[in-house]
């Protein structure tokens, strides 16, 4: 062990004569853990509902949306083969159509609203997009039911069916520019967990949607990957073997990511500052703790210890105070984080106030996940605001004249 670290081991464990100095020094540690848990803790629920709705995308939406600008597709089946042969990754593919339209429900006054009508292949789509379980009442969802559509029949998203006042059985009329209105039978109520798709999407076959659109074939090629993350090469490929326009999962909701990220950017600067606020604990700590050690300082210098290791010592003390809050930090706040739910329930309770409502959120529980990365970067934020709360104590002490301090003692 270095002589400077062995310094600071003793000063930080030995008997102190200040009591007040032992107390502050408790009081930094317990600030710096006390931000870095806020951090973990909010982060990691930042982080946990970004990637629950990154699931809920991933799984309603098509990881890859294959088009044509300006026409449609009217040999889908012959196009989803060159399709796979040119890209092994897509492991199925659904033909859509999207029509524009007004649903009414005519068996109620001004139960009506604008939507999308989407047509699908009832049998391919299962394997492409998980509308058929949005259809039961599993995973957190608590409106789904019914099946997939069929002939002249219609899903409609759990919300759109409020607005419309409809359920399984219920006739409404959709109308389009082309079409002056169909008389569809509702078989499903969808909950997709996505407040557009529950709020104005419905489902129909690509049949109806023709009627309604007059227009023959699919607008799109829906791809499901064995990887969706692999989405952005794959779609590349596709757009240089097929010339054709091919648009990710994460291309379709790129403002809804920026959004996330820059929300999680903002607390995160926020909360350093609860670690920064702390930090000035450590410097307090440590100007005191050179007060108390000036004659101690004195015999170093004299006995040939240099300023810059007396600098040392001082910045090695304030880390180690530092890095001991930044770990039981980590360690309550990863804790936190994983039993968050529980916790807010409790809290809820306690204090008299709403829990966590999975209508409104869409999931079954209040989500964290905890992301190493995240982590990293919030102990290095921490390690960092410690040493800097170092150096002025620590070049105080440095700077002290061996010989001025053995004759104050």
């Amino acid at each position: 062990m270095r002589f400077e670290t062995y310094i600071a081991f003793r000063y930080l464990r030995g008997k102190r004569k200040s009591r007040l100095l032992s107390l502050i020094t408790v009081i930094a540690v317990a600030g710096v853990a006390v931000g870095v848990m806020a951090l973990v803790v909010v982060m990691s629920v930042v982080s946990g509902f970004e990637q629950a709705f990154t699931d809920a995308i991933i799984g309603n939406r098509a990881h890859i949306t294959v088009e044509t600008p300006g026409a449609t597709f009217s040999a889908p089946e012959a196009f989803i083969e060159r399709l796979e042969s040119v890209a092994p990754e897509v492991v199925a593919a659904s033909p859509v159509s999207q029509a524009e339209a007004l649903l009414r429900n005519p068996g109620v006054k001004k139960a009506q609203s604008g939507g999308f009508v989407l047509g699908i292949d009832p049998a391919r789509d299962r394997q492409v997009t998980c509308l058929s379980d949005n259809l039961t009442r599993t995973g957190g969802r608590t409106r789904g039911e019914g099946r997939l559509p069929g002939d002249s029949e219609i899903v409609l998203g759990y919300r759109l069916a409020e607005k419309l006042e409809a359920g399984i059985g219920t006739r409404i009329k959709v109308a389009t520019d082309r079409s002056q209105g169909l008389s569809l039978v509702v078989c499903g109520i969808a909950q997709a967990r996505l407040a557009d798709l529950d709020s104005y999407y419905a489902f129909t076959t690509l049949d109806t949607v023709y009627r309604l659109t007059g227009q023959e074939g699919a607008q799109a090629i829906q791809c499901k990957l064995r990887d969706p993350m692999a989405a952005s090469a794959v779609a590349r490929k596709i757009e240089d073997a097929l010339g054709v326009v091919a648009l990710t999962w994460h291309e379709s909701q790129r403002e809804f990511f920026v959004m996330l990220e820059q929300n999680k950017g903002v607390l995160f600067v926020i909360l350093v500052f609860i670690v920064l606020v702390a930090s000035f604990n450590i410097a307090s700590s440590l100007i005191l703790m050179v007060i108390e050690k000036r004659e101690d300082i004195g015999v170093l210098r004299t006995i040939g210890v240099s300023g810059l290791s007396v600098l040392l010592i001082f910045i090695l003390e304030g880390l180690l105070i530092g890095l001991v809050g930044t770990a039981i930090g980590v360690a309550a706040g990863s804790l936190v984080a994983l039993n968050i739910d529980p916790i807010s329930q409790g809290i809820a309770w306690l204090m008299g106030l709403g829990s966590f409502r999975p209508e409104i959120y869409q999931l079954d529980r209040l989500p964290a996940a905890i992301d190493p990365g995240d982590i990293a970067v919030i102990a290095v934020c921490a390690t960092i605001l410690t040493f800097i709360s170092t150096i002025y104590p620590a070049w105080s002490a440095s700077r002290l004249d061996p010989i001025d301090a053995l004759r104050r003692e």
